[in-house]
């Protein structure tokens, strides 16, 4: 779906004014003429900018104010835009339950299968993506991921 520019930029103009109302709120430091609310005043003003400039480019050139893309008339196209906001929530909502290999190994293979990846290829790659990941992470980084139905058997894969 494509937004008119004009109806997109009063968007950004408000989230823009939005920031820099906001930025106030920051306490400035004394002895100093700025502090933690001027980067977000400057990206608020460098929102409200563009977000003029889409309206003033939006108002130049007539078109509809809402267009559906071509995609959205291939189903399989859809679906893989659909795909990503899923796995997404799945992951968000399941991570902690089924844990971070199961989780990720499943969300991999559904990715790599909607991909139309060979289904013995998108197995191997989603196991071993995941060991490597569980490596960088537990291994390397020392950072914990959720072990979720794994933790009775998760002093077998620390190193």
């Amino acid at each position: 779906m494509k937004l008119h520019d004009a109806l997109l930029g009063v968007i950004f103009v408000a989230l823009g004014a939005t920031v820099i109302a906001f930025s106030y709120s920051f306490p400035t430091p004394r002895h100093l003429a700025y502090g933690p609310g001027m980067f977000p005043r400057l990206m608020g003003a460098g929102m409200a900018l563009s977000g003029a400039a889409l309206v003033v480019m939006g108002l130049r050139h007539r078109a509809a104010l809402v267009e559906w893309p071509a995609w959205l008339s291939d189903r399989r196209l859809t679906r893989n835009v659909l795909l990503i906001p899923s796995v997404c929530l799945f992951y968000y909502l399941f991570v902690t339950s089924l844990g971070f290999h199961i989780t990720a190994t499943l969300l991999l293979l559904a990715l790599l299968l909607s991909g139309e990846v060979a289904p013995l290829r998108a197995l191997i790659v989603s196991l071993s993506v995941v060991f490597i990941t569980t490596l960088q992470f537990i291994s390397i980084l020392h950072v914990p991921l959720p072990w979720g139905v794994l933790a009775p058997i998760s002093g077998w894969f620390i190193w």
